[in-house]
């Protein structure tokens, strides 16, 4: 690849080799002088045999040792790396944004697709992440209000793993606000930095004449919108514990899809429209519009430029000067001139005779990025190959904790970011603005670890908060079971005392019954004795079956496990944390926006 000259960035990428010229001018110097004087025959043959033999002197008869001056400078000057052309490192640039807007209304619970039009939804997005191999993913879920389940991520996997806990149960408000769902999606675009990001409703209704001017706001700014429509035209009562939902009048609620509506909606979002029912469905699902431009793939052919030395380049010019001065002995000197720069030799290669290691390396970094390691003897572009084949901690390394370029900064903190440090690649970001506060690339990256670490401190502190609430209610219930132990033991006091009272009572009662009671208990004896024979006679006649008796033991045992048993909510924590984030919103008790549609 051929790169052109930049002139007004010509420098030296060893300019300390450029003190070199001092000493080899005075070598130079002072040789020279000391073969002008004398050459071989003079210092071994008399004048007088010298004028008899009619020898003119070398140091008259040699023209071209003016040459040596050039030469040295050359030689030095190439071995101090001539630099003005540069070559392109590819950085980690800026990917498609996609942000999934999942209905969880009680419609989405409608059997037309089996199990329910929910789950299938959840199976199509689940297939989607997996085949979303780049790119960042955000998941949002909406019914009367819109709430982000993950912000914008590559770690599909913890989606994928969230979607099983979605039901229409964890959301604090019922019915299907779609404006509430754009609203949220484009914000996450927006906190991130992206100009051109892609939104997917999954929804079975949006209602056109409240959402139409928000799509195409949205669509305006630059972000397509796609829609999967779920379900299908004819629709499905929606199931309940009590059977079947119903409205206000009484009759049982039947929601039908409106493919023209949710077909329009998807045309002015200039997205695509697919439909997700009982047939075989599309799998490109967010297929970005071509009337678009598509700025983000350009932008991942950009990447940080370093400098090629031409010092070999400059040292061809030796070649015509040494044919001139073609001396055996003074050829094997400069032969050892460039050895004394040059590293251990290897077997010679056709690349070899054009290319030197790092533009070897540059050309494998796409396709041979461990090849490309080995090779590079450049350190940035040693630590791009390492960044290349995901060895993250090295390239780290390999990247100056002190940089003197904006492209330091920047790689460093992309390999920083990869290798999970934030807080360093954090300050590696703003060590990089320093150059260029205005710089997208680095503002891009910057935004996307503050979002991280943001993330990271909600997530602490709601963790905090479950704690909190956790000890708060446990010193409840201590305070309770104090509570009710007072209650009882003062409870069992009065007991006592009116059990003191009552025996006084009956003691002085009992000398006047005690005859009586003498001959009842003589009676009740006999009844019993004879009760009690009547029973073991009837035991003794009625046998239990085998089956009987272990229908006995398993409804025991069945018993005790539904006693024993604890109420699991996989999906409490996220139903709190969407009730609370709902009551932030609408202190006043409204909805939001007045957007929503029906209860269901």
């Amino acid at each position: 690849m051929m790169s052109e000259f930049i002139w007004s960035q010509f420098h030296f990428l060893r300019p300390q080799l450029l003190w070199l010229l001092i000493p080899a001018a005075l070598a130079l110097y002072f040789w020279l002088n000391a073969r002008s004087q004398k050459d071989g025959w003079q210092q071994s043959c008399d004048p007088e045999l010298l004028q008899a033999m009619q020898i003119n002197s070398a140091a008259k008869g040699t023209r071209w040792r003016w040459l040596y001056w050039p030469i040295t400078l050359i030689l030095i000057l190439a071995l101090a790396g001539p630099a003005a052309r540069q070559i392109t490192v590819p950085m980690v640039k800026n990917q498609s944004a996609l942000v999934v807007a999942l209905d969880v209304s009680k419609s989405m619970l409608s059997d037309d697709l089996k199990p329910s039009r929910l789950q299938r939804a959840k199976f199509k997005i689940q297939d989607l992440l997996e085949k979303r191999q780049d790119g960042q993913t955000a998941l949002v879920v909406y019914s009367g209000d819109a709430f982000v389940v993950t912000p914008l991520t590559d770690d599909t996997a913890t989606i994928v793993s969230l979607l099983g806990v979605l039901e229409p149960s964890i959301m604090p408000a019922s019915g299907t606000n779609t404006i509430a769902a754009l609203d949220k999606a484009d914000e996450l675009l927006q906190q991130a930095g992206v100009s051109q990001g892609q939104i997917l409703l999954v929804t079975d209704g949006i209602d056109m004449f409240k959402t139409q001017d928000r799509l195409q706001a949205i669509s305006d700014s630059g972000t397509t919108i796609h829609v999967l429509a779920v379900g299908t035209a004819e629709g499905a009562p929606i199931p309940t514990n009590q059977g079947f939902l119903k409205d206000l009048r009484g009759q049982i609620v039947i929601p039908q899809v409106d493919y023209n509506s949710l077909q329009q909606a998807a045309r002015i979002g200039q997205g695509r429209f697919s439909v997700l029912d009982n047939t075989i469905n599309e799998d490109n699902l967010y297929e970005t519009n071509p009337n678009r431009d598509d700025n983000q793939s350009k932008d991942n052919e950009s990447g940080s430029e370093n400098f090629i030395d031409d010092g070999p380049l400059l040292a061809l010019l030796l070649i015509p000067m040494l044919a001139l001065l073609y001396r055996r002995g003074m050829l094997m000197v400069v032969c050892v001139g460039f050895m004394l720069n040059s590293q251990h030799s290897y077997a010679l290669s056709w690349d070899d005779l054009w290319l030197n290691k790092d533009q070897q390396a540059y050309r494998q970094l796409e396709t041979a990025p461990e090849k490309a390691f080995q090779q590079a003897q450049s350190t940035a572009l040693k630590a791009a190959a390492a960044y290349k084949k995901q060895d993250f901690k090295t390239a780290t390394s390999l990247y100056p904790k002190t940089g003197d370029s904006l492209a330091d900064y920047y790689n460093r903190g992309n390999a920083l970011a990869q290798a999970g440090d934030l807080a360093a690649a954090l300050d590696s970001y703003n060590q990089a603005l320093t150059f260029d506060p205005e710089d997208e690339d680095t503002l891009y990256n910057k935004n996307i670890v503050e979002q991280a670490l943001q993330q990271q401190q909600e997530q602490e502190q709601q963790q905090q908060e479950q704690q909190e609430q956790q000890n708060q209610e446990s010193q409840d219930s201590q305070d309770n079971q104090q509570q009710e132990q007072q209650n009882q033991e003062s409870s069992e006091q009065e007991q006592q005392e009116q059990q003191q009272q009552a025996q006084k009572d009956q003691q002085a009662e009992a000398d006047q019954e005690q005859e009586q009671q003498a001959e009842e208990q003589e009676q009740q004896t006999e009844q019993q004795e004879q009760e009690q024979q009547e029973q073991q006679e009837q035991q003794e006649s009625i046998e239990l079956t085998p089956e009987e008796k272990a229908l006995d033991a398993e409804e025991k045992q069945a018993m005790e496990q539904w006693l024993r048993r604890i109420k699991d909510d996989p999906g409490g924590l996220m139903r709190r944390k969407f009730l609370y984030q709902y009551h932030r919103r609408n202190q006043d008790g409204e909805s939001y926006d007045n957007q929503t549609t029906e209860d269901w």
